[in-house]
């Protein structure tokens, strides 16, 4: 495919799509720095809390929108910062305490969460090479303070639920907005809950508009649930291939996972290299 007759806007997933248990295979690095030479701008658009995110990795791109759209960041400039309203977020850690859910409440500079759910996190980070050393950076972020209500956050990462996400959210009421996954058994449930007016296409719109392009321009890609809205969103939409069937069936390309460097693919495949 011939090169791109102007510069596009390419916005990936992190997890499932850019890297593999936070893994970046080199092919993908590459790709990043090969379309950023060829004067398009690369951007990360994650779920994961901006301090989840390994230095290495913020370094490749022109910015990045974290928190599925609460953060947007570019050239070094917060351009947003959205936080869970303090009420909100105080009643949504009482019904995550009293279910005995695990959780995390991811802000920008940290993650707060129980004793015993940082020892989960630790022991499923802790699994060897390259991911263990980004897994002691993502640990350094982790805090277990005594009263979890006191605390700001952006966004709720579950998991070990004895409830359904749905019920969680319900409990909580109408601010954030579940997306449910599903996990090995069938009486454990994970997922997020964000608030229900933010998105990563937002985020998207706004780095959009403050680099003065069109979304015609934008390419998203991504493989999951709070992908969908930015997908929709962008000029060009790209999903993974086994990635949630909503995504797919609205796809303009469909590229391999990172195990087959779908990212890379892509790029090539949309004359960005």
């Amino acid at each position: 495919m011939p090169a791109a007759a102007s510069p596009r806007i390419v916005l990936t997933d992190f997890d499932g799509t850019f890297a593999d248990h936070g893994v970046v295979p080199e092919s993908h690095i590459e790709a990043t720095r090969r379309a950023r030479a060829n004067g398009h701008t690369v951007l990360l658009s994650t779920g994961r809390a901006i301090c989840m995110v390994p230095r290495a990795v913020r370094e490749l791109f022109d910015g990045a929108i974290t928190g599925a759209g609460a953060v947007v960041e570019i050239g070094g400039e917060r351009l947003c910062d959205h936080l869970v309203p303090e009420d909100v977020g105080r009643r949504a850690t009482e019904v995550l305490l009293d279910h005995g859910v695990g959780f995390a409440l991811e802000a920008s500079d940290a993650i707060f969460t129980t004793p015993h759910t940082a020892e989960v996190m630790r022991a499923r980070l802790s699994d060897g090479g390259r991911a263990e050393r980004n897994a002691r950076e993502i640990l350094a972020s982790v805090q277990t303070p005594d009263d979890l209500t006191a605390h700001r956050f952006a966004k709720i990462s579950v998991w070990g639920s004895p409830v359904p996400m749905e019920v969680l959210a319900r409990e909580i009421g109408p601010a954030l907005r579940p997306l449910p996954n599903s996990v090995a058994t069938d009486d454990s449930h994970a997922g997020e809950l964000q608030l229900v007016d933010v998105d990563k296409a937002d985020g998207m719109r706004l780095l959009l508009e403050h680099l003065g392009a069109d979304v015609s321009a934008a390419i998203a890609v991504g493989d999951g649930m709070n992908d969908l809205g930015m997908l929709d969103a962008a000029g060009t939409a790209v999903a993974i291939d086994g990635g949630a069937s909503a995504l797919l069936e609205h796809a303009d390309l469909v590229v391999p996972p990172p195990s087959g460097n779908g990212f890379a693919l892509a790029l090539d495949r949309l004359g960005l290299l």
